[in-house]
């Protein structure tokens, strides 16, 4: 997550992989066998959020029972003391990622791949005495604190904009807190953006916070209120998107034990150093089994890859990268015959 923070400040993001999945850190006040299994049940359903996306399968039938069982789940340990010698500390607990994706599988729950479709954030936000300011990188604020926080919870990247120079010729005060679509939609292009959350939020002097939010994932826009206090604002809005992202990409385990074969040509490859990261690409994905090139032209190849599911889930696990553009057909259409791409590393 440390390196996913560092990419945060970076106005140019590729392929965005989440790490730790599977482990979760809970503080304790002591190490007596309750509060462990209370630790455990949190990590637990912490867990089972950030790989399916979604906190309704918490409730699902065959979850739900699970929760005061989690210790069956857990792979390893590790305690960690309070610094200063005080009481309680942090237990890191790691669990068995073949178990909880099997239990998963049987529910017939989708599992989100670590390879993770990214939220820009865009927010603009009126205080009391009615003057507007955009939120960037540079700014602290409680929304950004919180928006950090979910990050890190929920295993999602979220880009905070530099507001710098380029992106306030993108998007200006008046387009920002009119939520502009098409000027979002510009700004989001320079961030390789998967999607967007933007809001407007005006704070009242009772200190009530007024948004108005818009989601938006490819064609999909979805506008929503959300009135709350400031505490803990963030979680509604952001979770929203990540449920719409976790239901779009997310696949059921068990959708792997078909297999399929897909004919790809890739134009861009000029040097063998393409060529080898080309082939280091396709087989790090997790729905591709085998690569084998079938012809080698001057600035092309043309490969036939071996994949678990089908080839619409192939270029759907592409999109989430920034190396292979298609030239045949758009991200989310549905797909036949060759698959055409571009290589831009």
């Amino acid at each position: 997550m440390l390196a996913l923070a560092a990419l945060l400040l970076l106005p140019s993001v590729h392929a965005l992989p989440v790490d730790g999945l599977y482990q979760e850190k809970i503080s304790v006040s002591n190490q007596g066998d309750q509060e462990r299994r209370r630790a455990y049940r949190e990590a637990f359903a912490r867990v089972i959020t950030k790989v399916t996306g979604e906190k309704r399968w918490l409730e699902h039938g065959q979850i739900a029972p699970v929760l005061n069982s989690a210790d069956r789940y857990v792979a390893e340990v590790v305690y960690q003391s309070a610094a200063g010698g005080g009481q309680g500390g942090e237990l890191e607990v790691r669990f068995d990622q073949a178990l909880i994706d099997d239990l998963l599988n049987r529910a017939n729950i989708p599992v989100w791949d670590n390879n993770r479709a990214s939220i820009l954030l865009w927010i603009t936000v009126q205080d009391e005495s009615g003057r507007r300011v955009m939120l960037g990188s540079g700014s602290e604020h409680p929304l950004l604190d919180q928006a950090r926080e979910f990050s890190a919870l929920r295993a999602v990247p979220i880009l905070i904009p530099l507001l710098d120079l380029e992106d306030r010729r993108l998007v200006n005060p008046t387009q920002s807190w009119a939520l502009d679509a098409n000027a979002l939609q510009q700004v989001a292009a320079r961030y390789d953006a998967d999607s967007v959350l933007a809001g407007r939020v005006l704070v009242t002097p009772a200190g009530e916070l007024i948004g108005f939010w818009q989601l938006m994932f490819r064609s999909d826009v979805q506008s929503f209120d959300h009135i709350a206090q400031i505490d803990g604002y963030m979680d509604l809005p952001l979770d929203a998107l990540t449920s719409r992202l976790a239901s779009h990409f997310g696949l059921v385990r068990s959708e792997f034990e078909r297999e399929d074969q897909v004919t790809m040509r890739v134009d861009g490859i000029r040097s063998l150093q393409n060529h080898m990261d080309l082939i280091r690409y396709l087989e790090g994905l997790s729905v591709v089994q085998q690569v084998r090139v079938n012809a080698l032209r001057p600035d092309s190849l043309e490969l036939t890859l071996q994949i678990l599911g089908s080839a619409q889930t192939l270029t759907e696990f592409i999109t989430l990268g920034r190396d292979l553009v298609p030239v045949n057909f758009q991200p989310g259409q549905p797909v036949s015959g060759l698959l055409h791409y571009r290589w831009t590393r």
